[in-house]
């Protein structure tokens, strides 16, 4: 990215780590992104006591089948600001909630749960990228306006975002696969699976 930078939009800058991140990066730095997380353990220091063990349990059955760390770009703790007075209550639902995701996609085929985690990880660069480009932004506006003495706001409106689901849906093709299945030095395309 710094490589090609400076981009002209965020659209851009967006559009060109879409590609860098699904079509040219290998499997291996997926691996290695997925493993700076920890959604489910953070998770569990949220959890009500009751639902402590089995988030434990979930997290170690993910990581056995899967071995990399649970992805999801699903904003966890911000019920919390909404609903300040239903504290525990909040946290219960935001904690179930996860729990009912981690449930839903162990079932799934190691190839449709890295397809899955590869786009929850590009959402999560995406929101990164976005405010990097805002702060960015801000900084430039603020700096020119210094030049010519003009008085700032703080804040800068966001640009609309186009949302772009990076890969498409991958059915189940019935094969248990192993991790071990397939050469991480390569990416999706390059490796003899349906995945793209």
């Amino acid at each position: 990215m710094i490589g090609a930078s400076p981009f002209s939009s965020l659209d851009h800058a967006t559009s060109f780590a879409r590609q860098l991140w699904f079509k040219e990066s290998r499997i291996q730095s997926w691996l290695d992104a997925f493993s700076g997380h920890s959604h489910l353990y953070r998770a569990i220091g949220h959890a009500l006591a009751s639902m402590m063990r089995e988030l434990l349990h979930w997290d170690r059955k993910y990581r056995a089948k899967f071995v990399f760390e649970f992805i999801t770009s699903t904003e966890m703790w911000c019920s919390q600001k909404i609903l300040d007075e239903v504290k525990v209550f909040t946290n219960s639902i935001s904690t179930l909630f996860l729990w009912c995701i981690v449930q839903a996609r162990y079932e799934n085929t190691l190839v449709v749960e890295l397809d899955i985690a590869a786009r929850e990880e590009f959402k999560l660069k995406e929101h990164g990228l976005e405010r990097l480009w805002e702060r960015l932004s801000r900084f430039q506006i603020q700096e020119a306006c210094e030049e010519t003495g003009e008085v700032v706001s703080d804040s800068v409106e966001k640009e609309d975002i186009v949302s772009f689901d990076g890969s498409k849906e991958v059915g189940s093709t019935g094969q248990k696969a192993s991790i071990l299945s397939y050469d991480l030095n390569k990416t999706p395309e390059e490796n003899e699976y349906p995945y793209s």
